[in-house]
């Protein structure tokens, strides 16, 4: 591959990171539940993706082919890691060379990972994950199908399912509130 090519490659894949790697990696975030593993996936693709010798814009839909690869990514590493489910916030360990400065900001992601979750976890699987394709990822319903695999309608019923057995959740925790 000649310097123009490599150079022109480079600059298509710093605009897709700059685009997209956020979304990312929040993606692989609340499916991971670890920031630095997350990290790393989102890395792992860019390089990939970059070594496959191709252009970015032979692609058809980026964006899709991202997500997908991303939610592949983090299926391997919940099967290398032996996890079905996501860490407890009481058995996760801070590092030695832990610095509160520079962490603040995985630290705030790591509480707001822990605080969604939980409410998730109340729901079926498939409509949690909807949620946090919608929500989280600021997907439409025609990408979470694709990512997913499912007919539209499908995502539409498991979104609004989970959006409603939410409503009731909060309803029912409003009514305990004001009994005590």
């Amino acid at each position: 591959m000649g310097e123009a090519n490599r150079c022109s490659k480079l600059k298509e894949l710093e605009n897709v990171i700059t685009e997209y790697q956020d979304h990312l990696f929040r993606f692989a975030f609340f499916r991971t539940g670890s920031y630095a593993d997350s990290q790393d996936i989102v890395q792992e693709v860019f390089i990939k993706l970059y070594k496959e010798n191709r252009y970015l814009t032979s692609i058809n839909n980026i964006k899709f082919y991202l997500f997908r690869s991303i939610s592949n990514a983090c299926i391997d590493y919940l099967r290398r890691k032996g996890k079905s489910k996501f860490d407890r916030l009481d058995t996760v360990s801070i590092p030695k060379d832990f610095h509160v400065k520079e962490a603040s900001h995985e630290l705030i992601q790591m509480e707001e990972y822990y605080r969604i979750e939980k409410i998730l976890s109340e729901l079926p699987e498939e409509q949690a994950e909807t949620l946090r394709l919608r929500i989280l990822d600021d997907l439409n319903f025609t990408e979470i199908a694709e990512i997913l695999g499912i007919p539209v309608t499908t995502v539409k019923s498991r979104f609004k399912y989970g959006i409603d057995k939410l409503k009731v959740k909060i309803e029912n925790s409003k009514e305990v509130n004001y009994e005590l």
